[in-house]
């Protein structure tokens, strides 16, 4: 009989512990909230001009060869990309919406 009931709470225990881990907590700071919003990717940036440039990505300075040199930066609504002097941000180029996440966006349509 103490076999039986021995084997019983074990059961039971085991079952709650199993259950008790398959509960889905909603995310509670904002980096967590972030990093389920921002799930879409990236977007490739091309210099196709005639020209080397610099722009600012929103957290960077980056050198961009001309015809062809590229850089990819992820797909943040509203982020600022911008055309730089080497230091600082000089000229908005265009800020980033959600329904350029993915795609490859050519310099020359913007400058």
């Amino acid at each position: 009989m103490k076999l039986l009931s021995f084997s019983i709470f074990f059961l039971f225990a085991f079952v709650y512990n199993s259950t008790a881990l398959q509960i889905h907590t909603p995310p509670t700071t904002t980096t967590e909230l972030n990093l389920e919003r921002n799930v879409q990717g990236s977007i490739k940036i091309i210099n196709d001009t005639k020209e080397d440039l610099r722009i600012h990505t929103g957290k960077g300075i980056v050198k961009l060869n001309h015809r062809g040199g590229s850089t990819s930066v992820s797909c943040d609504s509203g982020r600022k990309i911008s055309l730089s002097d080497g230091s600082k941000a000089t000229k908005l180029l265009f800020k980033i919406d959600n329904s350029m996440c993915g795609e490859t966006i050519k310099l020359s349509d913007y400058i």
